[in-house]
């Protein structure tokens, strides 16, 4: 049930960032289902990493990673270990259970969110 959730959310996520974020950001979601050994095999040889974070927020020379998480997921440790690379290689890393929580990640690292979430 906690994937259904997640993929809600990212869903939820997604359409509203494209409607908040300023022409300038670029977000892009990224597909990180388990399809089976066959299609995990295959995206290794692309090179493909496990733990790759849900989204990404490109804006004025930086990338912003989100992580999202149903109210009951957890970060695998495939994830805690690409997050701690991403951040020792300077990039902010987000783990988000709400949308609340993605735009805050979002303003605190300097993206202007255009308006807010109402309750």
């Amino acid at each position: 049930m906690a994937q259904h959730e997640e993929d809600a959310l990212h869903t939820f996520v997604w359409r509203t960032l494209t409607m908040l974020l300023p022409d300038d950001a670029v977000p892009w979601s990224s597909e990180n289902r388990r399809n089976g050994a066959r299609e995990g095999a295959r995206r290794k040889a692309r090179g493909c990493i496990p733990g790759i974070p849900d989204m990404a927020v490109h804006y004025r020379g930086r990338v912003l990673y989100i992580e999202l998480k149903a109210s009951k997921g957890t970060v695998s440790r495939e994830q805690r270990a690409l997050h701690a690379r991403l951040r020792a290689a300077g990039f902010k890393v987000g783990v988000c259970q709400s949308l609340d929580q993605v735009l805050e990640f979002l303003r605190e690292n300097g993206v202007p969110v255009a308006g807010k979430v109402m309750a």
